[in-house]
């Protein structure tokens, strides 16, 4: 089967991940994932359906060299990026926000 040249671009773009949740403190949810490096998006290919979770105390996705990078916490489908900010005086800080163009999870 020949692989054309569009396939072999969004293959190269594509990386298989584990998207994760942790509820409640202790329940931690897992499921394969695919994150989008062009817009930092992720796409999560297993849903989970589970009852007695109240709190959703964080998100992330866990790349195949171990890895973690935090998920967005408002929109849930794109990887937070670091971006330096104005801190205290003339100092900068890095904080992190959502690459999402609807998202308003910004620094």
């Amino acid at each position: 089967m020949t692989t054309t040249k569009a396939t072999e671009i969004r293959r190269a773009n594509e990386v298989k991940c584990v998207f994760v949740s942790v509820w409640d403190g202790d329940i931690t949810l897992r499921s394969r994932a695919i994150l989008h490096k062009h817009d930092h998006s992720v796409e999560v290919l297993e849903t989970h359906d589970v009852e007695g979770v109240d709190h959703l105390d964080r998100e992330y996705i866990e790349l195949p060299d171990g890895e973690e990078l935090r998920v967005c916490p408002e929109c849930h489908e794109y990887v937070l990026k670091p971006v330096m900010v104005e801190g205290v005086g003339k100092s900068l800080t890095q904080d992190y926000e959502c690459p999402s163009p609807t998202c308003g999870n910004k620094a």
